[in-house]
C-alpha cells in the first residue's frame, strides 16, 4: 500500500457516514476515467469497513426502479 492510498484511507475514515455517502453519490453518473475509478474504489473500501461484508455486498446488489444504484446511507440504519 502507498503513502497516498494510506492518507486516503485516514481522511476517509474521518468522514461522517453521511458525508461518505453523499462523497459517493456525488461520483454517480460522471464519465468514466482511471481518476474517479480510484476514488470510487476508496469510498467502496470505507463503505465495506463501516457495513461488513453482508450489508456491503446487498448495497451493491440493489437498484432503484430505474436500474440505477441507491444511496448507501439507508444501510447504515439496518
Amino acid at each position: 500500500m502507498n503513502a497516498t492510498t494510506t492518507r486516503v484511507q485516514d481522511l476517509a475514515a474521518k468522514l461522517t457516514d453521511e458525508s461518505l455517502c453523499l462523497a459517493w453519490m456525488g461520483t454517480e453518473g460522471k464519465p468514466a476515467t482511471q481518476e474517479l475509478a480510484l476514488v470510487r474504489g476508496w469510498i467502496m473500501d470505507e463503505l465495506n469497513r463501516r457495513l461488513g461484508d453482508d450489508l456491503f455486498d446487498e448495497w451493491l446488489m440493489d437498484v432503484d426502479e430505474d436500474g440505477n444504484g441507491v444511496n448507501p446511507l439507508a444501510y447504515f440504519a439496518r
